[in-house]
């Protein structure tokens, strides 16, 4: 069975503060959230992580920022090996919205 949403992990590296605030704030409005200053984390649907690189191409100068969008499984058990994180840090979602 085909998951319907995907643990994706979005590191980015972007020069100009406004650029930068606009594309974190798109990012949370597709439910991901805050890991490290460049760092989003979350699940999307399929509609929404194909969204993500449209959103780097709207809000990014080529050359100049640079972004990536990864599929990761931090949620799972030992799929996190980092500093500073708890074992809750990465759960999945209880449940999720459908609107």
């Amino acid at each position: 069975m085909r998951e319907v949403f995907r643990e994706v992990l979005v590191c980015y590296d972007v020069e100009d503060d406004k650029a930068r605030k606009k594309l974190a704030d798109r990012l949370k409005d597709l439910g991901l959230e805050p890991v490290q200053k460049s760092v989003m984390w979350g699940f999307l649907n399929e509609a929404e992580e194909r969204e993500v690189p449209r959103i780097f191409k709207e809000l990014l100068k080529s050359g100049a920022d640079r972004a990536v969008v990864l599929r990761s499984d931090l949620a799972s058990e030992g799929g996190a090996a980092g500093f500073g994180y708890g074992p809750g840090d990465f759960a999945p979602p209880k449940a999720h919205e459908i609107l």
